[in-house]
């Protein structure tokens, strides 16, 4: 069984939320409590925010730091920080497993080639995750310039303190909607605390909680079997 590395702090909540969904989710599969051993590495999130998550030397040495510990590879319960994925990954003691790859492996297998995001202004508008969505031969749509402000502002004022109120929630289903109309077969949740505020059986178009999809693949890898 291999040891996952969990590179965190981005925000601490989708943190906590990345280990418990692991251990929960081996629970299911196996019935009991031999879960891989797990690592974690709690990053500066002010840094992060500040300099627009764009500090590809700070994630490298984060994930050294994993490996020293015991890692037997890496993964980011965060969207927003793959935006140095390309060049963060080269060069580095363990693989860093992207969150953007499992996620498009999820929308492929269910037969989708145009999704909306949702996300920080950074996931939304700097492309990183369009491109990366891409490559795998599938189309990405995002809200209006004023829908995305508001998102981030809800994200960065909210969620990362794991706040829900019924207005927030309200907006960013209707958000989701909207994305649907516009054609989007899907709508990623290209942050990992938009799942504290908007779930599935909240809506009729299909959603990626990207958290659970990193998590699920995760234990998958430290399993060495993929569903």
């Amino acid at each position: 069984m291999k040891t996952i590395g969990i590179l965190g702090g981005l925000g601490p909540e989708s943190t906590a939320a990345c280990y418990t969904a692991i251990t929960r989710r081996y629970y299911e599969l196996c019935g009991d409590y031999a879960y891989p051993e797990i690592v974690i590495y709690s990053l500066n999130f002010r840094d992060f925010i500040d300099s627009g998550y764009e500090m590809p030397d700070r994630v490298k040495e984060g994930i050294a730091q994993l490996s020293r510990a015991g890692a037997d590879f890496a993964i980011a319960p965060c969207n927003s920080v793959h935006i140095v994925y390309e060049e963060a990954s080269k060069e580095l003691p363990i693989p860093w497993v992207s969150i953007m790859d499992s996620t498009a492996e999820e929308i492929r297998r269910e037969g989708m080639r145009k999704v909306g995001l949702l996300g920080t202004i950074f996931t939304m508008t700097k492309g990183f995750y369009q491109r990366a969505l891409a490559r795998h031969s599938i189309e990405t749509i995002t809200p209006e310039a004023a829908a995305c402000k508001k998102l981030n502002r809800i994200i960065y004022d909210e969620l990362v303190r794991n706040v829900i109120t019924d207005e927030s929630k309200k907006y960013v289903l209707e958000c989701v909607e909207e994305l649907g109309r516009s054609g989007a077969q899907g709508v990623v949740l290209g942050c990992t605390e938009l799942p504290f505020i908007a779930q599935q059986a909240d809506t009729k178009v299909r959603l990626f909680d990207t958290a659970a999809i990193q998590a699920r693949h995760a234990l998958q890898i430290a399993l060495e079997e993929r569903a």
